[in-house]
């Protein structure tokens, strides 16, 4: 049980409480139990929401001294503020001044541990930094899941689940309320179910097209090329995906010739175990140097692209076609 859950469960709250982190589900979560337990409803009179960096912090300060109105408590929720990367002088003299029937929540994507704001939250709130869980943390939570549904998940289908939802615990808890309702009483959850009901996140999508390179199948790497432009995604985004998983996918293959278990190679990529053996097959079809080489094409490709010497469509198809062909 984490500080928040105890505060819930006492209901006893600080006057600070600080999430930060990648895993915005988690972050998300804890905001909705805090807001939800302090104040009802989202009552405006009690709750005040606050978004991005020009946030006006007199205005929130003036918000912050009022007394609540029929309650015991007010909730000032404020999102990507950048108050922990840059300075914002008001809310750092503020600090000390803080009246006790208010709760500041703040959400950041990131922040700054060395800067003043972060040091004094440390010490008189509550700070959490809420990441992607890794394997065995996800595993249970999906079990957990499975469990309040009275169902089971066959093992392929588990391993299918995780790559078409990249990962992302937002994704997963949006695809698995979809595989629930599309079960309905059957039992177990099949590998045939999770093919017919879950979205592919572009960045799976994008590593399938990979492997068709590694394939040599330059129709099929075309054919979902198009799809994905089809979809909408731009052609810088997708070489740009591209990129990010050479640069991983040679990382993984450079750590395990030194030796690295998955659990090490997770733990120092940040990445789920999983994803480990999946790309390690990959890059067989490679050699380190075609996958460097790919990796550089992609990173002058897209120069080229930014400065308008050739067009992002047409870039992506060129690299793609004299790696695959």
């Amino acid at each position: 049980m984490n500080q928040i859950e105890q505060d819930i469960k006492n209901k006893q709250f600080h006057n600070f409480y600080l999430l930060y982190g990648e895993e915005d589900y988690l972050k998300n979560k804890y905001a909705n139990l805090l807001i939800n337990n302090i104040v009802e409803n989202k009552d405006s009179m009690n709750y005040s929401y606050y978004e991005d960096r020009d946030i006006d912090s007199n205005d929130v300060i003036g918000t912050a001294v009022t007394l609540p109105f029929f309650a015991d408590k007010r909730i000032i929720h404020i999102k990507n503020s950048n108050w922990f990367k840059s300075p914002n002088e008001d809310f750092n003299n503020y600090l000390s001044e803080i009246c006790d029937s208010t709760v500041f929540l703040f959400v950041e994507n990131a922040v700054d541990k060395r800067s003043k704001a972060f040091k004094t939250l440390s010490k008189i709130g509550v700070v959490l930094e809420l990441n992607m869980p890794n394997s065995n943390d996800i595993r249970n939570w999906i079990g957990n899941k499975l469990k309040e549904e009275h169902k089971s998940m066959e093992r392929e289908a588990y391993q299918e689940f995780l790559l078409r939802t990249d990962s992302n615990m937002e994704n997963m808890d949006r695809e698995f309320e979809k595989l629930i309702c599309y079960i309905g009483d059957n039992d177990t959850i099949t590998l045939h179910d999770v093919e017919e009901i879950c979205t592919k996140q572009i960045q799976s999508k994008v590593f399938d097209m990979i492997n068709g390179i590694a394939e040599k199948n330059p129709k099929k790497v075309l054919d979902m090329y198009h799809d994905l432009l089809a979809s909408k995604e731009p052609p810088i985004k997708i070489l740009i995906l591209i990129q990010r998983q050479f640069r991983r996918s040679i990382q993984i293959k450079d750590l395990r010739e030194q030796g690295y278990s998955d659990d090490r190679i997770a733990k120092e990529l940040k990445i789920q175990n999983f994803i480990i053996g999946k790309e390690l097959r990959m890059t067989r079809n490679f050699s380190t140097s075609t996958m460097n080489n790919l990796l550089e094409d992609a990173c002058n490709l897209e120069k080229d692209i930014k400065t308008g010497n050739i067009k992002d469509q047409l870039a992506v198809e060129l690299l793609m076609m004299k790696y695959a062909s």
